[in-house]
């Protein structure tokens, strides 16, 4: 029996790698930098805070807390090599704000902003087993950042160059897989992802 579970494990060992194909769905947390493109402050309504009239309508509202959708990212992955593989990737996170008054806490105007990225990435894999992977990635391309802030009656819009680099991640899994990666840029400082594998 010994023998046979060897012998096994030996032609196992043996055969021809097979190249894979992998589509996945990950979650990540942006870094508050990210954000930070506008402050809140007292020139929304146009006053001089120095002034009684300045500080009275700054008091009138109010603005609650930031809500966040995170970096939510869309992959496909096509394996050219053992170590080496091509992904296409699409991301989008989002943040709100709301401006409330502050006697009767009604919405009355909203802060958003939106961006979507799509860019390819080459990961390189340190560590290939039928279960576990070590691996680091790169990619660069292009975003567009939709934005409307409060007291304007429309987004302004543009476009950049964005990207992640994936300083290291751990994917754990044979067809069916969960990945972990610290990293920075478009998909967050750490993300987590589901996928498949086929």
């Amino acid at each position: 029996m010994l023998f046979a579970v060897a012998s096994a494990g030996y032609v196992y060992a043996g055969e021809p790698y097979k190249l894979k194909n992998e589509f996945s769905i990950s979650w990540g947390f942006p870094g508050e930098d990210d954000w930070n493109d506008w402050e809140w402050d007292s020139y929304r309504w146009g006053q001089d805070t120095s002034t009684p009239l300045g500080r009275y309508n700054e008091g009138k509202y109010y603005y609650g807390m930031k809500e966040y959708t995170h970096a939510i990212t869309v992959s496909y992955t096509n394996e050219m090599k053992k170590w080496l593989a091509l992904s296409i990737n699409a991301t989008y996170s989002g943040v709100s704000r709301n401006e409330m008054e502050t006697e009767t806490d009604r919405i009355v105007d909203k802060y958003r902003k939106h961006r979507l990225e799509v860019f390819p990435m080459v990961r390189f894999t340190y560590l290939n087993r039928p279960v576990i992977r070590l691996y680091s990635a790169l990619g660069f391309g292009f975003g567009m950042k939709s934005e409307k802030k409060p007291g304007d009656s429309y987004y302004a819009n543009e476009t950049y160059l964005g990207g992640h680099a994936t300083f290291i991640g751990v994917s754990v899994g044979k067809k069916l897989f969960a990945s972990w990666e610290l990293g920075a840029g478009s998909k967050g400082v750490l993300n987590m992802s589901v996928g498949y594998r086929f």
